[in-house]
This record gives structure tokens, C-alpha cells and sequence, in this order.
């Protein structure tokens, strides 16, 4: 009769373990790892989430910043880090696109990590110097059309979000590039600003301030709809290439194996951060529309993603060693 009762008490704490886990976390400080430098976007949504969770959750949570690789770096990182409820990773959409563009990556990308919430979703913007003769979207593919090659795209380098936007782009439309990858985005801009290269599309995190000052002039957004930031520039479907859509993107996940009931916490806590007035202020302000997902939702729009790119990629075929 004991023994019936150990047994009994044991399976207990057994089935009540992971939520009593979960009241008790976060018992110390948790880390948010980013796979890129301070001061960029993914790093921004790290530090304007970080500093109310912290608050929220009664325990400081640290932006760990391991940039390298287009994020693969970061994420490698992550994917063997303890699935104990402490460690995190803040994605971008380039979490989706290295499947395609690195060919040994040491983790896989959908069973090593267990999605969380899509942060949010910002379109892009394809933008060229005032002084180029293109007003319209329609000016820059007849242009490359006429002459294959000569218009030149400024991108964050090969397999970046703004060179696989142009290149599904140009599939749709039926025209030819050529491609100037950057290693980062302030020669980028400076050689557009010079008129250098011919165009970039960028976030409107990215651009937007460039085209408010009238440095460079809005051809077409990436988007279904028009932003709040740039009402007049319509849309690349609206301009004759229907179906076309691409956002950057940002979010959350863990390495696979954390514990559920501190998984379902976390995202209970980022969705009250992300709907309050001030972080959604300031993540509206650099161009961001706030979605807090569900994770399920999250997942099929990562499985999308990679599906979606890996396809522009084997099309164009590209790859990182190009």
C-alpha cells in the first residue's frame, strides 16, 4: 500500500513539474541571443522587447548580440544552447533564407527551434536616385529590359532579403540585372546617394528617412498595401505584377526541448509587451507592423518562407559562394 502511494505521489510531481517550472520562472536572468550587430533592426526589437519583459517578468533579460553569417552565426549559437526556458533567439527573415543560401549550416532550421510569435512584419521599398530618370516602376523595367544588365542593385549582399526581392521580381517581369553586394548598408547607401548604382530595396526601416528628405525617390513597395510612412508610392502589384509580395520580418523562438509551459509564458508576457501604447509606438515608428502570432501561426509562416525563397534561390540558382 506505500509503495501504491509513492508511486502515486511520484507520478504527481511528474505531471506537475513543468507548470510548477513555470511559476517559478525565471528564477535568473534570460537571454535574448541576436544573430546581428547593436543598431540594427533585429537588434532594435531585442532591446524595445528586452526592457519591459524585464520589468514584466521580475528578472533582467540580456540582449546577447553574435553577429555573423547573415544570423546563421547567432543561430548556431542558440540551437545549442540549454533548452531549459533561458535562452532565445530573435530572428529575421534571413532565418528562412540561409536554408537556401548556406549549404552546411550546423542546425536545422525547423526541428532545432521551437517558434514562439511573429513579432512583427515591415514591407520593403525599391528606391533609386532622384536624379535617375525612373518615376515608376514600369520606367525601371522597361528600362532594363531594353538594356539587360546595365541597371545596377545595391544589396546587402547575395542571398540578402533585397537581392532575392529583386530577383523574384525580375523573374515576374521578365528582366536582367546586375547585382552589387555590400557588406553593409553605409557604402551601400553612399554609392546610391552618388548615383553609383542604379537602385536598392530596402526597409522602410532602412530608407524612409532617406526618401523624406528627398535624398532618394520611392519607386514601389514591396507590400499588399500601401505604408503610412510613404501613402503615394503604390505598390509593385499595383503597378502591373499582381501576386507580388515580400516583408521583412522579425521574431522569436527557443531551441527545441524548452519546456512548453514556459514557452506558452513567455509568449503570454510578449504579446501584453507588444500591445502596450509605448513598445508598439516605437516599433511602429521604424516602419514595423506589430502580428504577435501564435506559434502555430508562426511555424506555417516560417515553413512558407523557406519554401518560398528556396525556390527564387534554386531558380536564380544562387548560392552564398557566388
Amino acid at each position: 500500500m506505500r509503495n501504491k502511494k509513492w508511486f502515486a505521489a511520484v507520478c504527481c510531481a511528474l505531471l506537475l513539474s513543468p507548470s510548477v517550472a513555470a511559476q517559478n520562472w525565471p528564477a535568473k536572468p534570460v537571454r535574448l541571443i541576436v544573430g546581428f550587430p547593436p543598431g540594427g533592426s533585429t537588434d532594435l526589437v531585442a532591446r524595445y522587447i528586452a526592457e519591459p519583459l524585464s520589468f514584466s517578468l521580475g528578472q533582467q533579460v540580456i540582449v546577447d548580440n553574435r553577429s555573423g553569417a547573415n544570423g546563421a552565426m547567432g543561430t548556431a549559437i542558440a540551437a545549442r544552447s540549454t533548452p531549459d526556458g533561458y535562452n532565445y533567439l530573435v530572428v529575421y527573415d534571413s532565418h528562412a533564407t540561409n536554408p537556401s543560401m548556406q549549404k552546411h549550416l550546423p542546425f536545422d532550421t525547423v526541428k532545432d527551434f521551437a517558434p514562439i510569435m511573429l513579432i512583427a512584419l515591415s514591407p520593403m521599398v525599391l528606391v533609386v536616385n532622384p536624379a535617375s530618370p525612373y518615376r515608376t516602376l514600369s520606367d525601371l523595367i522597361a528600362a532594363a529590359k531594353s538594356k539587360p544588365g546595365e541597371l545596377v542593385l545595391g544589396s546587402g549582399g547575395i542571398g540578402s532579403k533585397g537581392h532575392l526581392a529583386m530577383e523574384l521580381l525580375a523573374g515576374k517581369a521578365g528582366f536582367k540585372y546586375t547585382q552589387v553586394p555590400y557588406k553593409g548598408s553605409a557604402q551601400l547607401m553612399i554609392d546610391l546617394l552618388a548615383a553609383r548604382i542604379t537602385m536598392q530595396i530596402g526597409s522602410v526601416f532602412l530608407v524612409s528617412p532617406y526618401v523624406k528628405d528627398q535624398r532618394l525617390r520611392a519607386v514601389a513597395v514591396t507590400a499588399t498595401g500601401r505604408v503610412t510612412q510613404m501613402p503615394d508610392v503604390p505598390t509593385v502589384a499595383e503597378q502591373g505584377i499582381p501576386g507580388y509580395e515580400v516583408q521583412t520580418w522579425w521574431g522569436i523562438v527557443a531551441p527545441a526541448g524548452s519546456p512548453k509551459p514556459i514557452l506558452q509564458r513567455l509568449h503570454s508576457e510578449l504579446k501584453q509587451t507588444l500591445t502596450a501604447p509605448e513598445t508598439r509606438e516605437r516599433l511602429e515608428q521604424l516602419g514595423m507592423a506589430i502580428r504577435a502570432s501564435t506559434p502555430e501561426q508562426f511555424a506555417r509562416h516560417i515553413a512558407s518562407e523557406i519554401e518560398l525563397w528556396g525556390k527564387v534561390v534554386r531558380d536564380s540558382k544562387l548560392s552564398a559562394t557566388e
